[in-house]
């Protein structure tokens, strides 16, 4: 961006009769230039010339002084699929990924020749937030299962036990929740793992079975 071009982002954006979309462009591009500015001037730190390398030294120091109080943030990744997510979660002999009305099952191969499918689907709060949830059954609901349900949720790191209505049937699922915007496919795989080993676990101590 040239000097004149700067200056007229930098009114655009502080003018709040202009439209969203107009400031928004404009503090995008203000950052851009903020940027490549910035990476310039470092790569000068050590300029040979006596005179440059103050100045740049100066200028840095300027802009040091400006941020202070501003917290640093990580670079926002790009949202990612849900097939992107789930992705990660395949290895042959182990995990094997399937896709299901729109959601995916991925069923993990325990010891002892048990298993358990282990669903991810997206989901949308009445709030707006679109989530990724992991989960999968566990046995159908009980009286006497209900306070140890509970009880074991106070032991579960990552996730937790809930209750789920499919029809007329209510089943407990183990499950654990992501924000859409910011989940990342080792995170899934983290949870599909966890989900899928505490899940049979807990199937196992409700029914005697393995058949989720």
């Amino acid at each position: 961006m040239l000097f004149n071009d700067i200056e007229s982002a930098v009114a655009e954006l502080a003018d709040a009769r202009a439209g969203w979309v107009h400031r928004r462009d404009a503090a995008e591009a203000l950052g851009r230039a903020a940027g490549q500015a910035l990476t310039a001037l470092r790569a000068h730190e050590d300029d040979a010339d006596v005179d440059v390398r103050a100045i740049v030294q100066k200028v840095l120091g300027q802009a040091s002084a400006a941020m202070v109080g501003i917290e640093p943030r990580a670079q926002e990744e790009d949202s990612l699929s849900l097939g992107e997510l789930v992705k990660a979660c395949e290895k042959p002999g182990q995990r094997t990924v399937a896709q299901k009305d729109g959601d995916f099952v991925v069923t993990v191969q325990l010891k002892q020749g048990r298993h358990q499918d282990v669903y991810v689907s997206p989901f949308k709060r009445k709030d707006g937030a679109e989530l990724i949830r992991v989960f999968t059954y566990c046995g159908a609901e009980s009286e006497e299962a209900l306070e140890w349900a509970l009880e074991a949720n106070m032991k579960l790191s990552h996730c937790a036990l809930a209750l789920t209505h499919d029809e007329d049937n209510r089943r407990f699922v183990l499950t654990r929740c992501f924000l859409a915007e910011a989940a990342r496919p080792e995170q899934v795989k983290a949870a599909v793992k966890e989900i899928a080993f505490y899940g049979d676990w807990i199937e196992k101590k409700l029914t005697g079975l393995d058949e989720l």
